[in-house]
């Protein structure tokens, strides 16, 4: 990757002189976005000094004398946000800066006045605000198909289309820009928000876009937005390398790319580097809001949300601190307030408009909630907290397919994300299509279970099929994970405490009497189930005496029978080798849950590990041969192996053996 990365071969002092050329010029234009982005990226260059002469810029040869005047005028009206007296002043100017500002004052006054028209935050698109929005177009089409705009004037051309909905022809707009003027961040950052699809992406990196080290910064906003973070990591830390380490937008973007990893600790520091760097920065701090509210730091996210109300309270990614503390409160009301406020301050502002959905959420407003989600999927169609808070509001409403589809479009954004999958897993449990419901658990397993849920849920599917053997798998792996994740969720506790008692039930019935100890012994250190654990250890005790009795009984009719004194009695229909025995001591696992691998010491977190189930009637020491690999798709179809059991259990298949199973470590 990093051989890849255009950044490697570009001598940082040249773009340092560019980034300089690039703020005189957007503090001329008044982009003033793209004039922070790249006085910011400029100033974390250490030892850059520019030459006097470079500072100087001949606006004459810009726009001419004649129009200077009225220029300057309609600029400063501009900066006042007075963008009608702005394109007023400008109508009758020639010059292409002119008309850059002239028909992106026009652009903006159509946005203000949109903004202030929307009485109601949940109110749709205003009719008027499409037909200015048309009659903008018109206007720079003929001069397009002219031939006379230039880099700024096709940008402003290319963001009309997108409003419009106008993907494609924005997109080819855009392009054209770049080729134009490679430094114009604002389109590199606009085509991004385009870019559907991987294919897409790899399309214009090798074919249409120019060789430019802002290119690297593009494709990692992209991969960012396609959840390809680590890919987007990997060039954020190039540039770091490369002279860039204090800068506050890759610092920023590195953080994203930990949250979106789900790597809080190593987001946070990061964000907690970046006010250092910075204190009074409020860029991005919503994120590390998040952050802080999704480890439940009270007091650090209460530091924030007042430093943020100090800094700037009208700031939206102030109002957004604020709510997320409120809602850390469990005082949702005042959460739905404050990002209230900070859609009234930005009404793009997708951020406040998914948390609000998820606080409407809270306060069991569907409707309110529906809207929110939606509205948030129209700003960004990637943004899969909203997709996910979809299919959560519709199966509140028992609406399943409805959930179901917006569960879908969430994972196809994150592929690897095991809560969507188990989401879906859920969903097809509560339509009863057990078989879906399965492969999902499975596949939420395998991809690196975040939440650890997926495999007592997986046993309760195996349950209602009446595949006793699998259940007791299912439970017996999620007991071993816990060991080592030693989880505090108090419904992974509960949970827990049934696979113990599942399982007491499940050897005793067996007559594995060790290991119905081991389990009943287990689930004596949970309130719910000490009492039947009691019970069960208890009846352990009484089999335990009557076996010994008739090993006594039989030790006395016959001097030919050997057998070990306390152990189990082999029936035939269980017949178990010395081998498999003692392989069976070694990994301490019942005969019908071996675990075979090629190391000497398995481990649940081994990426090389695969589970097999012997047969229960005739287990010999050679391990079921596995299956096929699972496909990637949830849910697929797949032909499962067959597994013979005894009498009396129905014919079951392994719920690992069609998955050659390639295990992320658990978070």
């Amino acid at each position: 990757m990093n051989n890849k990365v255009i950044l490697n071969k570009t001598n940082t002092l040249d773009i340092a002189k560019e980034l300089q050329s690039c703020v005189l010029m957007y503090d001329y234009l008044g982009l003033a976005r793209s004039h922070k982005w790249c006085s910011e990226m400029l100033n974390s260059i250490e030892d850059f000094v520019p030459s006097e002469d470079s500072l100087e810029i001949d606006f004459n040869q810009i726009v001419g004398s004649k129009e200077f005047v009225k220029f300057k005028l309609a600029k400063s009206y501009f900066n006042l946000k007075e963008f009608q007296r702005a394109a007023f002043y400008l109508a009758e100017c020639e010059s292409q800066p002119a008309f850059f500002l002239y028909i992106y004052s026009k652009y903006m006054a159509i946005l203000k006045k949109n903004a202030d028209n929307k009485s109601d935050l949940l109110n749709n698109v205003d009719a008027s605000f499409l037909d200015s929005l048309e009659n903008l177009r018109a206007e720079l089409s003929t001069k397009y198909y002219k031939k006379q705009l230039d880099a700024f004037g096709l940008y402003v051309y290319a963001i009309v289309l997108n409003k419009l909905k106008l993907t494609d022809e924005s997109t080819n707009i855009l392009i054209e820009c770049i080729k134009k003027r490679p430094s114009m961040w604002c389109a590199w950052l606009e085509l991004a928000g385009l870019v559907k699809s991987i294919e897409t992406l790899t399309s214009l990196n090798h074919n249409a876009l120019p060789q430019h080290w802002i290119k690297d910064l593009f494709l990692a906003q992209c991969y960012m937005e396609m959840s390809l973070s680590e890919e987007a990591l990997n060039i954020y830390t190039v540039y770091c390398q490369k002279g860039f380490a204090k800068s506050i937008y890759i610092k920023s973007q590195m953080a994203k790319c930990y949250d979106n990893l789900r790597e809080g600790r190593e987001c946070k520091q990061t964000f907690e580097y970046i006010r250092k760097l910075d204190p009074y920065n409020l860029d991005f701090m919503d994120i590390y809001s998040n952050v802080l509210f999704v480890l439940e730091e009270h007091v650090q996210l209460a530091i924030l949300a007042q430093e943020a109300c100090e800094i700037d309270k009208y700031k939206p990614e102030s109002c957004c601190i604020i709510g997320n503390y409120y809602s850390l409160q469990n005082e949702h009301y005042k959460a739905v307030n404050y990002f209230k406020r900070a859609l009234k301050l930005n009404p793009n502002y997708l951020q406040a408009w998914t948390l609000m959905g998820h606080e409407y959420m809270e306060l069991k407003n569907s409707t309110s909630a529906i809207q929110s989600y939606t509205n948030a999927i129209d700003l960004n169609p990637k943004d899969y907290r909203a997709w996910y808070g979809l299919g959560q509001t519709y199966e509140i409403l028992k609406l399943y397919s409805y959930s179901l589809y917006y569960y879908k479009q969430a994972y196809l954004l994150r592929p690897n994300d095991s809560r969507f999958i188990v989401a879906m897993g859920d969903v097809y449990a509560k339509l009863e299509k057990w078989d879906e419901a399965k492969r999902c658990f499975i596949k939420a397993y395998t991809v690196g279970d975040y939440e650890g849920s997926s495999l007592c849920k997986l046993a309760k599917v195996y349950e209602k099929l009446n595949e006793p053997i699998n259940v007791a798998i299912a439970y017996d792996q999620f007991s071993e994970d816990q060991k080592i994740l030693k989880s505090n969720s108090t419904l992974l506790t509960q949970e827990l405490s049934q696979a113990y008692k599942y399982l007491a039930n499940f050897y005793l019935k067996k007559m594995k009497l060790d290991n119905a100890y081991d389990a009943a012994t287990k689930c004596l250190e949970f309130a719910e189930t000490r009492q039947e654990a009691q019970s069960i250890l208890s009846q352990i005790a009484q089999s335990r005496n009557a076996l010994r009795e008739q090993e006594q009984s039989a030790a006395g009719s016959s001097t030919n029978v050997d057998m070990e004194i306390g152990s189990n009695p082999v029936q035939n229909d269980d017949l178990v080798s010395n081998d498999q025995m003692n392989q069976i001591n070694r990994r301490a696992l019942s005969p019908s849950l071996i675990a075979l691998d090629n190391s000497d010491n398995p481990n649940i977190n081994d990426t090389n590990t695969s589970l097999n189930l012997a047969s229960n009637q005739q287990m010999s020491t050679d391990p079921v041969n596995q299956a096929a690999s699972s496909s990637s798709e949830v849910p697929t179809n797949s032909n499962s192996t067959q597994i013979q059991q005894d009498d009396s259990d129905s014919e079951s298949e392994h719920f690992f053996s069609n998955f050659n199973i390639k295990k992320r470590p658990l978070n």
